[in-house]
């Protein structure tokens, strides 16, 4: 295996697990085939309507407005509780794979750097091949 091919194969590989990259992610609407994905956007669109129900309450004049406000925001919070250790196993699930993955490219980094050493050890007998 020459080393250009194992640089295309390590460019084929982060490119297939690029879609894991949360910042690069985050411009996108994280809704694909991945389930951690899917189930943390809209983890976080409930905390986000929470946060809105949270700050209309607030500055609601009417008492039993904010009232019926506030239930709803304490309705969203047990409901994300119940939650919470679902998106837990979900992302050790996920760090699980993201490990097993960079495994697999520290084992190919350190068979391209061998390859490299022994390019390099071979380029002087190359050299005075030619020159023969």
């Amino acid at each position: 295996m020459s080393l250009v091919d194992i640089i295309t194969r390590v460019d084929a590989i982060c490119n297939k697990y690029d879609k894991y990259d949360v910042d690069k992610r985050r411009e996108f609407d994280v809704s694909g085939e991945d389930a951690f994905a899917r189930f943390y956007s809209e983890f976080q669109s409930n905390i986000d309507t929470a946060v809105e129900k949270s700050d209309a309450a607030s500055s609601e004049k009417n008492r039993a407005s904010a009232v019926a406000l506030f239930a709803e925001v304490r309705r969203i919070k047990a409901r994300l509780l119940e939650e919470l250790p679902k998106l837990h196993k979900l992302a050790f699930k996920k760090d699980e794979g993201l490990d097993y993955i960079a495994e697999g490219l520290d084992s190919l980094k350190d068979m391209a750097q061998a390859m490299n050493e022994e390019i390099d050890r071979q380029e002087p007998l190359m050299d005075e091949m030619d020159k023969k």
